[in-house]
């Protein structure tokens, strides 16, 4: 009788055949190709472009997108939403504190306000941003 030791060697020496057959699909599936997200075509950004604010559809924004500025206290945890519709970028004042403007206006309570190229956005006397248009390369 071999001993254990020459039994594992033996068991070893032996060639396991591998018969590897592709998975089948699940019944019902099929391979969809990824849809390619669409690149924003406008962007709000302040003037060193550190901050970059836009959206596809739509978005939040608030102190947390700001916590590296001293003053960002003053911007409300929910401060302001951009939206995104009909090749028309939209912004509203989310009931903030000290308010979002757009070009020196108050918007506070108007609901969504279109913007233009150019426009300036005040949030809460903080920080400034202006809506610029990306150039596709």
């Amino acid at each position: 009788m071999a001993n254990a030791e020459d039994m594992a060697t033996e068991t070893l020496r032996q060639s396991v055949p591998l018969e590897l057959k592709p998975i089948p699909p699940a019944e019902g599936t099929e391979t969809v190709p990824i849809k390619e997200i669409p690149k924003p075509r406008y962007v709000l950004v302040d003037k060193s472009g550190r901050y970059r604010f836009w959206t596809d559809k739509y978005a939040e924004y608030g102190r947390q997108d700001f916590l590296d500025l001293d003053a960002a206290e003053y911007i409300s945890r929910q401060h302001f939403a951009l939206k995104y519709d009909e090749d028309v970028l939209y912004i509203a004042d989310l009931g903030s504190r000290n308010g979002t403007k757009v070009n020196g206006v108050d918007i506070r309570g108007k609901g969504w306000v279109p913007l233009k190229l150019g426009d300036v956005v005040d949030v809460a006397n903080v920080i400034t941003l202006v809506l610029t248009e990306i150039n596709e390369q």
